[in-house]
């Protein structure tokens, strides 16, 4: 329990509109369902729905203290707080309510349109191997050091984050990699924490059912690195020409990686392979250091090294947890920095892979599927780029593409567009249709790929059916590509979840006879 007006104190914008204060709160909570005796209920209006609605309910069930956006009636004996933003005020709650956890962690936001998930593991294997007790916020699942958390959301809802954050710290938890989405940063899940500091991994189409413009999204992105404080870093990919965009206006000491060019953090790839990616890493002193020291400016070039992750797209993930790394733990002189960057290069070596990022599975007569999370045009047109020069002699690129339903409906058919382009045969499927017509989606897809692709695209419906085609008619040696759902055990339709796996159906036909 927590007395109100101690959960109130520094909170900015919030007054009281009538009621006592000095209370005590026995649950915090924004779904009126969940209410219990005692509880303070906020309420904001949403995109769908407005919480305000839903007052009356909360209370009938016992609620003690109403926080909302506009007045409203309530009884004598309920306090009625009102805050312009009510969501942010809730985000700050929750951290009060949980003794605010992250004022004991070391966070690292990650954010991005692809990327997120690779760079957050990998920051969080580099951090476990320098010694540190990690835990891990991610798509794909959450980590408190090896034990394996449900992840519901990309970044969770605040009142989860705060209560998961405190979790991480009874379990001696000093540092979390964190992937921050651009819904949660537009709805200020993450308001109350104090990053150590931030990644921008790059920037394309995605979420603009939900934003909007593609100018929204971008600054939705931003909003990590506008909040950041001057003893945290920013870390951007220069080579994204969005990247130096995420610097302006931030207060965090500045950074860049690049795999192009010359910038504070740098990565040569030697080689690319199915077996993995070759590289140098390049530390270029003088930019990166603590403010507090005199470093001159020397090139520190280690390699080369070697690590199992499939493109060039991972080289930049890969870099970027590196980078991140080497910012959290950098001190001393040249000599300490050096040993701390010769350090990450060899633990760079031992990382492994995220479920369904490229996770390959072998099938018969030396086929290779190949499943991954690729769900936006950008990211589908990485992952075929990559694997085309990968293909073996005599074999094929096929990929298996479908499109979410009640999702961004304009990409597609760039999506579709990019999978007839560079794909030697694009079978087209379900992916999560959710409430949609499954048939609609595929004519979306369908409307991307011009007359003269049309002979190279098949389209099947139920996707264990497109995996299994894709298998039967791609030659020896081919490279079958099964794109958006990457690590998902499940498929949504009409609201039903049903058990679903791509790599299941995948590995069940390298058995098959």
């Amino acid at each position: 329990m927590k007395r109100l007006s101690e959960l109130i104190a520094g909170l900015k914008g919030v007054r009281v509109g009538c009621g006592s204060t000095d209370l005590l709160i026995t649950q915090l909570t924004a779904d009126s369902r969940t209410v219990q005796p005692g509880a303070l209920f906020v309420a904001w209006k949403g995109r769908q729905t407005d919480g305000h609605r839903f007052i009356p309910e909360a209370i009938e069930r016992g609620a003690v203290a109403i926080l909302a956006e506009s007045a409203v009636e309530v009884p004598s004996s309920v306090t009625l707080l009102l805050s312009p933003h009510a969501r942010e005020s809730y985000a700050y709650l929750s951290a009060a309510w949980f003794d605010y956890p992250a004022r004991q962690l070391r966070i690292v936001g990650i954010t991005g349109t692809n990327g997120k998930s690779s760079t957050a593991y990998y920051l969080y294997q580099l951090l476990r191997g320098l010694g540190y007790r990690t835990g891990l916020i991610g798509t794909v699942f959450c980590l408190a050091e090896t034990e394996t958390l449900p992840a519901t959301l990309t970044t969770p809802d605040s009142y989860e984050l705060h209560r998961l954050l405190r979790y991480f710290v009874e379990r001696g938890i000093t540092h979390v990699a964190m992937e921050v989405s651009s819904i949660a940063l537009d709805q200020r899940r993450s308001a109350g924490i104090d990053f150590a500091g931030a990644v921008f991994t790059n920037l394309s189409h995605d979420h603009l059912d939900y934003h909007g413009t593609f100018t929204a999204y971008r600054d939705a992105k931003k909003r990590l690195f506008d909040g950041l404080s001057p003893s945290s870093f920013a870390l951007t990919n220069a080579d994204d020409k969005h990247g130096l965009f995420m610097l302006q206006n931030t207060a965090a000491q500045r950074y860049c990686y690049t795999v192009e060019g010359r910038e504070d953090f740098g990565l040569r790839l030697r080689a690319l392979g199915l077996w993995g990616i070759e590289y140098d890493l390049i530390l270029r002193y003088g930019e990166v250091r603590p403010k507090s020291t005199d470093v001159p400016l020397v090139m520190e070039d280690i390699g080369p090294l070697s690590a199992p992750l499939l493109g060039r797209f991972q080289a930049y993930n890969l870099l970027a947890a590196i980078a991140s790394a080497f910012l959290l733990e950098a001190k001393g002189d040249r000599i300490a920095l050096r040993e701390q960057w010769m350090e990450l290069g060899r633990l760079s070596t031992l990382l492994q892979t995220l479920p369904g990022r490229l996770e390959p599975i072998a099938l018969p007569e030396g086929r290779m599927g190949l499943v991954d999370y690729a769900h936006t045009p950008d990211a589908v047109e990485q992952v075929l780029r990559t694997l085309r020069p990968l293909v073996p002699e005599g074999g094929k690129l096929f990929v298996v593409l479908g499109a979410g339903g009640d999702r961004d409906s304009s990409k597609r058919a760039p999506m579709a567009s990019a999978a007839a382009r560079l794909a030697d045969v694009a079978i087209f499927t379900s992916d999560n249709p959710r409430s949609e017509d499954p048939l609609a989606i595929l004519r979306d897809m369908q409307s991307g790929v011009p007359p003269t692709l049309t002979s190279k695209v098949l389209t099947i419906p139920d996707r264990a059916e497109a995996i299994r085609a894709a298998v039967q008619l791609s030659p020896p040696h081919s490279l079958i590509a099964v794109l958006g759902k990457g690590h998902e055990t499940y498929q949504e339709i009409q609201g039903v979840r049903y058990p679903f796996s791509d790599r299941q159906v995948l590995q069940s036909l390298a058995y098959a006879e």
